[in-house]
């Protein structure tokens, strides 16, 4: 029981030292709303809010700067991609080429579909055509019989 005890504590020491996710107090909430938008340049799948690299906390101490100068989050944004390209935006521009990124998984979805209900029709076509009614079925039977005892 002891052992369990200590095997748990040992589990939940990374849990407990780990700092809250919450902005530093040094930092205006504001800094950290535009930091969302912009990627990490550094770190894979993270914003520049979210990453602690180096990177990402010179990225905030610019917004910083910037935002006391008197720039809008539009210039902000301007600059970061005039400095690492349209890249750096987590939700980029929807023309161009990231047009096609944006309208492809809704044009797939609408061509599988299609696909889908041209072939449940189609098979629903050739079922129907296949059945054969009771009538043909009678026919048939009174014409096996015919045929075996003749």
């Amino acid at each position: 029981m002891k052992r369990l005890v200590w095997f748990l504590a040992l589990l939940l020491v990374p849990v407990l030292a780990q700092s809250p996710s919450g902005p530093p107090p040094d930092l205006p909430p504001e800094v950290f709303r535009i930091a969302e938008r912009l990627r990490c340049p550094v770190c894979q799948g993270e914003s520049a809010a979210e990453s602690n690299s180096g990177v990402a906390q010179e990225m905030r101490r610019l917004i910083a700067e910037m935002l006391a100068e008197g720039k809008g989050e539009a210039e902000i944004q301007a600059f970061f991609v005039d400095r690492y390209g349209e890249w750096i935006l987590y939700e980029p521009p929807r023309r161009g080429l990231t047009f096609w990124v944006w309208t492809a998984p809704v044009l797939g979805l609408l061509v599988f579909g299609f696909g889908l209900w041209r072939y449940l029709s189609e098979a629903q076509r050739r079922e129907a055509s296949a059945a054969v009614s009771e009538e043909e079925i009678r026919a048939m039977e009174a014409r096996l019989e015919d045929e075996s005892s003749g």
